[in-house]
């Protein structure tokens, strides 16, 4: 499946999935790997433009090199395993407001069983 086609299907969206996809991860400051990924998206959707838009593009297969196949490969590969850089920040992101959330819940249970105890002890020593 193409990647972009994935990425369509993954973020909603009808076109441009790797367009989606470079705008989420810029404005994802924190995921992991975007410094990897985020230009090698932009070069991939650029060739694509390129082989897509020019005439005799295909022709001359000078920008796409094996090392590219490869990394369009493996990126796919992370995305259907949800381990690429979003589906790993969200994951992420869950966790901190899970344990955040928790965390609440503590201090809140800490604090009824503090009243608890001073009612106690207030009416223990009337």
């Amino acid at each position: 499946m193409e990647l972009d086609r994935i990425l369509c299907d993954k973020l909603g969206v009808s076109t441009g999935g790797v367009t989606e996809y470079i705008n989420r991860l810029s404005n994802t400051r924190f995921a992991p790997r975007r410094d990897e990924v985020l230009p090698m998206l932009v070069k991939y959707r650029n060739i694509r433009n390129v082989f897509a838009h020019e005439p005799g593009a295909l022709k001359k297969n000078d920008d796409l090199t094996k090392n590219d196949l490869k990394w369009i490969k493996k990126f796919t590969r992370d995305l259907e395993k949800k381990k690429d850089p979003i589906s790993a920040y969200l994951k992420k992101a869950r966790r901190f407001a899970r344990h955040r959330r928790i965390r609440r819940y503590i201090i809140a249970g800490a604090v009824v069983l503090a009243l608890f105890v001073a009612v106690i002890v207030y009416f223990a020593l009337k």
